[in-house]
């Protein structure tokens, strides 16, 4: 999918994909399928007849997927992209890293639920009275390697960004706060 922010730095022809559009590869057809959120250009690749789900970064069996808001990730469209995914049914999951998820419902439905955990402990925190990510970090990822910090700061973000597009949460003066309705 185009990204032009991001095409621009790379000295080749893009050819741009567009949801739905079949893409010939060897003796069967692919589906591309829309699923930003890890990237705003992310796309996966559906071979309708075996079910199987070219899956790029949308899912890494045995861990989460990093959604990096302040690099065009965006968590809400990576949540209806999951969806998106599941209502395919697929039978498999060919990701970009990692084996071969063979039971696509129950891994993608995990990540839904603890997208949906993690973004209760940051509305937590924001009710306790944390108001940057940082803080936020601090209280919901206790015991992080320091390493990892940057990446759980980016994944609060993106939640908090999720939050604020839902009309649930703020950032004003610096300080994130939740908007009780």
């Amino acid at each position: 999918m185009p990204w032009p922010d991001r095409d621009a730095k790379w000295v080749v022809d893009w050819q741009p994909l567009h949801h739905a559009e079949i893409v010939h590869a060897g003796d069967t057809d692919l589906v591309v399928i829309h699923t930003p959120g890890h990237a705003p250009d992310h796309v996966c690749f559906w071979d309708e007849s075996s079910r199987t789900l070219l899956g790029g970064d949308l899912a890494i069996k045995g861990t989460t997927v990093w959604i990096p808001a302040s690099h065009g990730g965006n968590l809400a469209a990576y949540l209806a992209s999951l969806e998106r995914v599941l209502a395919l049914e697929p039978a498999r999951i060919l990701p970009a890293h990692g084996n071969v998820i063979e039971d696509p419902a129950a891994v993608l439905r995990a990540y839904i639920d603890h997208r949906r955990e993690r973004e209760n402990q940051i509305i937590d925190a924001l009710r306790a009275g944390e108001t940057s990510a940082e803080a936020i970090v601090r209280r919901v990822y206790q015991g992080l390697r320091e390493s990892l910090v940057p990446l759980a700061r980016e994944s609060v973000i993106a939640h908090l960004l999720k939050l604020q597009q839902e009309g649930r949460a703020r950032m004003a003066q610096d300080a994130w706060t939740m908007i009780d309705a």
